[in-house]
C-alpha cells in the first residue's frame, strides 16, 4: 500500500529531521522515498525587493558613483535556487541510498501546499511525510500554513511528524514500535485499520485497537468541547457500553492476531483527543494511525476535528487517512 512516500523540505533543520524517520519507515515498508523542495517565486521577489538597493549602493561604490548593474530577471534568480535546492536535496537524498532506501529528488516553484499536493497526484504516492513545528501546545505553528493547507487539500494520507521527538538520522530505526489505531464504530476510523495493520506488520510492531468512551458532562475548554472525567453518582449505562466496545475491539484484535500480529485492545475515558495522545505518549517509538472527516470551512475552525487535535497535541507521528483512501 505504502510505495511511495514523499518528503517535502524547506531547508530548515525541523523539516531535515524527518528523512530520517521516513527512511526508517520505507525501509520497512521497503518503499521509495522522493525528497521535494518547493521554490516559492513570492518570497524570491520580496527577497529581491529587500537586497536589490544594497546591491545597487555597492555596485556605486565599486566604481566610483557610476551604477552599473548586471540585469537579472525574475527567472535566473528563481532558476539559481533551483539549481541550489537539487545539491541541497541530493545531499539528502545519497544519506536515505546510503541507509539502504531509494531516493529520488524534485525541485519545483510554485505556492508550496498546491506544488505538493499536485506533486503527490502526479506522482502516485501513497503518503506525504511532513514535518509540524508549533511555538506552544496552542500555537498552530506551520499546521496554520503549508501542513494545514496540504492536510485539508489533499486525499493522500498525511505523516505528521513533531521535530522535537525525532532522532537525528543516523539514529533511524526500522519503523514504530507501537501502532495505536483509534476507533468509534465508524467506516471512517475503520479506514485506518489496513494501512495500520500494513506498517505494524513490516515493521513488526504491535497494534493496539483502542477507543475513548465519552461521558455524558461536558463543557467548553480551550480546544472547544471537553469531556470530563471523574466519579458520577450513576454509571449512565457506561458498563454496559464498555462490555459492547469490548466486543467491538476484540474483533480487529482477532484479526489481526491471525495475521501474526501481536495485538490488544483499549478503553480510555475522556476526551478523545485528549485520551488518544496520552496513549500514544506513554512508549516512545509510537504512531498514530487514524482517519479524519476531512471537514472543511467554518466547521472545522470553530469545532475541529478529532484528528486536528491530536495532530497539535501529539508529540509522536500521526498518521492521516483522509476519507476518499478508504
Amino acid at each position: 500500500m505504502f510505495k511511495k512516500i514523499l518528503v517535502p523540505l524547506d531547508g530548515s533543520e525541523h523539516s531535515r529531521k524527518i528523512v530520517g524517520w521516513a527512511t526508517g519507515l520505507a525501509r520497512a515498508l521497503k518503499a521509495e522515498i522522493i525528497l521535494l523542495s518547493v521554490i516559492d517565486p513570492e518570497e524570491i521577489e520580496i527577497l529581491e525587493a529587500t537586497t536589490r538597493g544594497l546591491e545597487r549602493k555597492s555596485e556605486s561604490v565599486g566604481n566610483g558613483g557610476a551604477i552599473s548593474s548586471v540585469a537579472r530577471t525574475p527567472s535566473d534568480v528563481i532558476n539559481d535556487a533551483i539549481a541550489q535546492a537539487e545539491k541541497d536535496l541530493q545531499v539528502e537524498a545519497d544519506r536515505v541510498n546510503s541507509a539502504g532506501v531509494t531516493a529520488k529528488i524534485c525541485v519545483s516553484a510554485g505556492s508550496p501546499a498546491e506544488v505538493i499536493v499536485s506533486e503527490a497526484h502526479s506522482r502516485e504516492v501513497d503518503l506525504i511525510a511532513m514535518a509540524t513545528r508549533r511555538e506552544s501546545a496552542l500555537a498552530r505553528g506551520i499546521l496554520g500554513s503549508v501542513t494545514d493547507r496540504v492536510l485539508h487539500s489533499t486525499s493522500t494520507p498525511i505523516l505528521t511528524l513533531y521535530p522535537g521527538e525525532i532522532h537525528d538520522f543516523d539514529e533511524a530505526n526500522g519503523g514504530p514500535k507501537r501502532v495505536i489505531v483509534p476507533l468509534d464504530g465508524s467506516a471512517l476510523s475503520e479506514s485506518a485499520v489496513k494501512p495500520a495493520v500494513e506498517i505494524a506488520k513490516a515493521a513488526g510492531a504491535e497494534i493496539i485497537f483502542t477507543e475513548i468512551l465519552r461521558l455524558p458532562f461536558f463543557g467548553v475548554g480551550v480546544a472547544g468541547i471537553e469531556y470530563g472525567a471523574g466519579d458520577y453518582a450513576g454509571d449512565f449505562g457506561i458498563e454496559a457500553q464498555k462490555v459492547e466496545i469490548t466486543e467491538y475491539l476484540q474483533g480487529f484484535v482477532c484479526d489481526a492476531e491471525a495475521s501474526g500480529l501481536k495485538a490488544s485492545a483499549n478503553i480510555r475515558t475522556g476526551s478523545p483527543s485528549q485520551q488518544i495522545v496520552e496513549e500514544a505518549s506513554e512508549i516512545e517509538g509510537s504512531i498514530v494511525v487514524m482517519g479524519s472527516h476531512g471537514a472543511g470551512g467554518l466547521k472545522r475552525w470553530v469545532v475541529g476535528s478529532v484528528a486536528d487535535k491530536v495532530i497539535r497535541s501529539a508529540r509522536r507521528p500521526v498518521l492521516v487517512i483522509p476519507p476518499k483512501t478508504g
